[in-house]
């Protein structure tokens, strides 16, 4: 056996901050005297699982899922092809509105926030004399100044140019329904009819405009940073101005159900790259102009404001959201995965993906267990950290996600629960400062999954979990919106995969390679 004298390090560490670590076949390390009182010796254990994928052909996806959303289309040889379009409701700002005598629409546009890097060597400006084109502007001029900003949220080939394109619903959406990610499943499609309100060409970089007198600190006119998309004039006059008077624009309640029932926003392009945004910061506003008070005045111009808010904004909404994602032309090798999986033995590889429902299943060997629960009334064993490891197969090369997690999948009283694990759920409004359940992989290979206090409850407490299975997913909690150390929900649902573009191909526990081989790794003292 060989000694291991750097997990000391980490055992310690591990319970600073009350987490866990992973098993192998028996090992001594050498703790001292001071750790659990007394002279000690430190083990680790390695105890095999099951492990094996699974997918979900739909998965929820609405409001209550979408602290960001998934535009675009992305393909390549191990998971296919997944095309992500996103619908919202959207709301007036002001109920009621008067539009003045003759009104007539100006233009509607409307921006789609991306991420962006605004760190300087990444900033392109231009600025033009509005006044004096072509001259060097003096303080009085009115200048125009181009800010392009590189996009920091594109998964996939960021020097493709893709066309986004607007359209509207014909479908009521309600708050109080689920929506899923497979809008060709189920009885509540969300019909999208076929005309184009707008188009724009959009790609790795994203640009602002403002317009302001050269010496002043105030701007005339500013845009958001984000995909600018100019819409149907024909069609807001339709629906906005010409419903001034009929009482369609008096309540939020007529007005997404006969007035405009929701945007969908889609690319064209089966492949170029996907991108993530936030959805609440969303920005639309129709310019209109009316006619002045005398026949010889000019016309008057001014806007109206529209939301896309829903409840993850500062100011919770109301609007009703959904991503939708089409996966397909996906590897065979990943299909035989999820379609034949060996439930038995388990797999070499497991593969995940964030936006198609994936999943893996990790069952722990009851045999194995009750050995070691055996073992510790004998030898009067003191558990100190349980972790998974999961290696990423770098053959792939693809993009390293940030995160994976995991939650408890068992039987209660013939009902099935899925839950949280207690290391995460009794750290609840400490995360993810105080937890080290899914820390992020940073320049590691390899995810840890930590499940000590979960452990602990099963072979010191002798807690029962029938038919239990760890599930393992892409993404990180979702987090509250007023307190970023909160985590919104205890059900393991609320996650961002929804959102997460990423995909990634893990060793499994099927492999001849020890050193990559998923196992649970349990770490224990004794007398």
């Amino acid at each position: 056996m060989k000694k291991i004298f750097n997990i000391l390090v980490a055992s310690v560490l591990t319970l600073t901050v009350g987490t866990s670590v992973v098993s192998c076949n028996e090992d001594p390390i050498g703790l001292g005297g001071g750790l659990v009182g007394g002279d000690a010796s430190g083990y680790l254990d390695s105890l095999d699982v099951i492990a094996y994928n699974s997918r979900f052909d739909s998965i929820r996806s609405d409001q209550r899922f979408l602290q960001n959303a998934l535009l675009g289309a992305y393909e390549e040889p191990v998971f296919g092809r997944t095309q992500a379009s996103f619908i919202s409701q959207l709301r007036l700002t002001s109920l009621s509105p008067s539009f003045g005598k003759n009104p007539s629409v100006d233009s509607v546009q409307l921006f789609i926030p991306v991420y962006y890097n605004s760190t300087s060597d990444s900033v392109r400006v231009d600025t033009l004399n509005l006044s004096k084109p072509g001259i060097k502007p003096e303080d009085s001029d009115t200048i125009l100044i181009r800010k392009s900003y590189r996009v920091d949220s594109i998964y996939g080939n960021r020097n493709a140019t893709m066309t986004l394109n607007v359209k509207d619903i014909n479908t009521v959406l309600y708050t109080d329904k689920a929506y899923y990610s497979n809008n060709n499943l189920g009885e509540d499609q969300i019909a999208v009819n076929s005309t184009v309100l707008g188009s724009a060409s959009v790609g790795g970089r994203v640009q602002n405009i403002t317009i302001k007198q050269k010496s002043s600190s105030s701007n005339i006119y500013e845009e958001p940073i984000g995909y600018k998309i100019n819409l149907d004039k024909n069609y807001f006059k339709e629906k906005i101005i010409d419903n001034e008077k009929t009482g369609m624009l008096d309540d939020y309640a007529t007005f997404i159900r006969r007035v405009i029932q929701g945007f969908q926003f889609s690319v064209e392009e089966n492949n170029g790259f996907l991108f993530a945004f936030n959805p609440n910061d969303i920005q639309m506003r129709m310019y209109y102009s009316n006619e002045g008070s005398t026949d010889d005045a000019e016309r008057n111009s001014s806007s109206i404001a529209f939301n896309f808010y829903n409840l993850w904004n500062a100011t919770s909404g109301s609007n009703v959201q959904v991503n939708h994602f089409i996966n397909s032309n996906q590897g065979a090798d990943f299909v035989r995965n999820y379609t034949s999986p060996n439930k038995t033995e388990g797999e070499s590889k497991l593969y995940l993906n964030g936006a198609d429902g994936t999943r893996v299943h990790v069952k722990l060997i009851q045999d194995q267990l009750n050995a070691l629960r055996t073992k510790k009334e004998a030898e009067g064993l003191t558990f100190i950290g349980a972790k998974l490891e999961f290696h990423i197969d770098n053959s792939y090369n693809l993009p390293k996600p940030g995160f994976i997690m995991a939650w408890n999948n068992y039987k209660k009283e013939g009902k099935v629960v899925d839950e949280l694990f207690a290391d995460v759920l009794e750290f609840y409004n400490s995360y993810p400062n105080n937890v080290h359940f899914n820390p992020m992989i940073g320049s590691n290979n390899y995810y840890t999954i930590d499940i000590t206090k979960h452990f602990k409850k099963m072979l010191e407490q002798n807690e029962e979990f029938e038919d239990q299975e760890m599930i393992v997913a892409l993404g990180n909690f979702l987090m509250g919106t007023s307190d970023t150390s909160t985590i919104f929900s205890t059900s393991p649902f609320y996650r961002n995969t929804v959102a997460n573009p990423y995909r990634v191909v893990l060793h499994g526990n099927n492999i001849q390679d020890e050193a990559k081989k998923l196992k649970l790794k349990v770490y224990y003292t004794k007398k």
